[in-house]
Parts: C-alpha cells; structure tokens; sequence
C-alpha cells in the first residue's frame, strides 16, 4: 500500500481575511478527498485556526514569529506591553537588516521531507513583514515540488520584477487565482510563464448557505449595501465609500445605510472620516466576523469599491447567497461575474450612477 503523498502549507497567519478563508476552503476540500497527508505552518495562528479540519495538523511558529505576522495596530490592542515593545523591537531589527536577512534569523528548517510545499501566501515586496512564506518553502522546507500562489494583481499590487525573478525562480509552479492575474504575471516575467497556470478559489455553497442564517445581522428599514473587506484604504478604497455616502447625501438621498464589515489599519481614519462629513448616520463601521454572511443574505447589495483584486471571495460568496452585486472593474470581474449575476462599472462615475439608481429606485 502506497504512502499518501506528503504536502506542506506555509501560511503567513489564519487570521480572519480573503487569502486566509481561500486556504480553509481549500483545505476542507483536500480533506473531503481524503487522498493526501497534509499539514500546516502558519507564522502565526487566528480565528480560521478552528475551522481547519481536525485530521489537519497546524504548526504555528515561534513567538517572534508570530509577532512579526500580526499587526501592530492588533497587538496594541491586546494590551500586553510585552508583546507590544517586542514588536516594535523586531520591527526596527528588521528595517535594520532587512526583512529577508531577519526571517533567516528565525525561521527553523523542516524536519520532515514532503512530496509537495505550498507558499500560500502572496510575497508582497513592499512593507516590512507581508511577505516570508515564499522564503520559508524555498529555503526552509525539503520537497520533490514546490508551489507558490499569487492572490492579487502583480502589476496595481507592486510587485517588483527582480525581486520577483529571484524569489519565484526555486519553484516549480505558480498558482495564480485568475487568468487576469496569470496574464499580468506572465507579462511580467515572460521566462516564467511555462510554470504559471489559473486555479480559481474553491467555495462551500452548503456551509456559506448555512452560515448565511445564523442570526440577523441588522434590522430592515432602508436600502442597505454591504461590504466585506480589509480597511485598507490603498487597495480597498474604503475612504472612497465614505466619500460616496457624503455625495449622496449632497444630492438628498438618504434613505439608505453602508455596512462595513472588517478590520485594518485604516479603521480608525475611516470613522474619524465618516464623522467629520456627517455621514455617520448612513455608514456602519461593523467591525470584523468571522461569520460576515448574515450580513451579505440580509443585504439589499453586496458593493466592492476596491482598487484592485486578484479573484475575491467575497463576491463568489455574494453570488452563492444571489445578493446583487456592484463592483468595480477590477482584472478578474468578468471572469468572476456571470452577465446577469451582477453589475461592473468601469470607472468611478459609473460606480456612483449605477448606486444611486439602485438606492432610488429610478430607471
């Protein structure tokens, strides 16, 4: 009787996020199947920690390490001062000796030889510590294959070619969640396109259905939008919703209320914002959940306002939960969205007009 094949997934954090609930999906699936022996690292652990299945073993790594792949803005809130001056110390060894020469220092070599190693997350060349697991699989992890995943838009999400020819070349394949994100990589580094090939994300219809009536998120009064993602404001555009909220209200309409659900670093900005314009009355800042479906089921419209996007769950979940859909052109969306499934616009005008029809009503 043959061995089941051994695979290694690196992970950065299980914290609640789109990449991270990509991989539970993923590895509830492998585990359907039944057919490998697989594992996890993860830098550090999260609330998704739990919703790994029971025959998948998770490693998390060591307290630097965790540190390092947690916020500053989530460790100030815990409110352990020791935890809080290690971070902003590892954070300094890091911008001191670069972030590659500092998780050289910490990372530990597998002692396990696998038949695959799976860099899950996207290494991201920009910041101090959004990047590592491609590192780790390259150099710390024995494997007849290695495979690396890229999740976002290389060219609007920065990536760097040199770095990107040095850190991708160990690998054997590149999974890239879209055929836009492969065709923009491919672009990139033309020498790599040969290893390069499109896996779209994996959804549990049935969970996110079940999920979907849990509790009752808000009471119906108005035309209510929801928003799932990471206030970040550079990729996510979140300030940008709320500059929209304050544009309608301009032009009278009001007769309506943005849920927000999500953490980040820019949070705070973004409800000192809401303030400031007098929009706090038709925009809720819900906070991150670890269950955000409720949310979307109940919801009038699903809006994604993001600068770019690889291949968001969020808007496959949506369309499972046949909540209407507004988005904006990012790379994949015609590939993501069926033509009656929901509605792109193509610029920011067009975002804009098409809401404030749908709010109103008006044809």
């Amino acid at each position: 009787m043959h061995e089941k094949p051994k695979i290694l997934f690196v992970a950065q954090n299980l914290y609640v996020g789109g990449v991270q609930k990509a991989l539970v999906n993923l590895l509830n699936e492998a585990s359907k199947n039944g057919g490998y022996d697989i594992r996890v690292f993860t830098f550090a652990g999260g609330a998704l920690e739990d919703e790994i299945p029971s025959d998948i073993p998770v490693k998390v790594g060591s307290r630097i390490l965790q540190l390092s792949a947690t916020s500053l803005g989530a460790i100030r809130a815990s409110g352990n001062v020791v935890n809080i001056v290690l971070r902003l110390f590892i954070t300094l060894l890091a911008k001191l000796v670069g972030t590659e020469r500092f998780y050289r220092l910490v990372f530990r070599k597998q002692t396990v030889k696998y038949d695959i190693a799976v860099s899950y997350f996207t290494d991201i060349p920009v910041g101090v510590f959004n990047k590592g697991t491609n590192l780790y699989v390259s150099d710390f992890v024995e494997a007849d294959k290695k495979i690396a995943w890229i999740h976002t838009d290389p060219v609007l999400g920065g990536f760097d070619k040199e770095y990107c020819r040095r850190i991708y070349k160990p690998f054997d394949k590149i999974i890239c969640v879209s055929d836009a994100v492969k065709a923009k990589f491919d672009a990139m580094l033309p020498e790599y396109s040969s290893k390069t090939e499109t896996r779209y994300n994996v959804f549990d219809k049935e969970k996110i259905e079940n999920l979907a009536q849990q509790f009752e998120p808000f009471k119906k009064s108005r035309f209510d939008i929801v928003t799932v993602a990471r206030i970040d404001n550079a990729s996510k555009r979140i300030n940008g919703i709320v500059d929209i909220c304050y544009q309608l209200k301009k032009q009278g309409i009001s007769g309506f209320c943005w849920h927000i659900i999500g953490n980040g670093p820019d949070l705070k900005a973004d409800i000192e914002l809401a303030k400031n314009l007098g929009v706090d009355d038709v925009i809720s800042f819900e906070g991150e959940s670890v269950n955000p479906y409720p949310y979307i089921y109940k919801a009038d419209l699903f809006a994604l306002y993001s600068a770019y996007e690889g291949f968001p769950l969020v808007i496959g979940e949506a369309l499972i939960l046949k909540t209407p859909v507004l988005t904006t052109n990012y790379g994949a969306a015609k590939e993501q969205i069926p033509i009656d499934g929901g509605i792109i616009a193509y610029s920011d005008a067009e975002f804009y007009m098409y809401l404030e029809k749908l709010i109103t009503g008006r044809n």
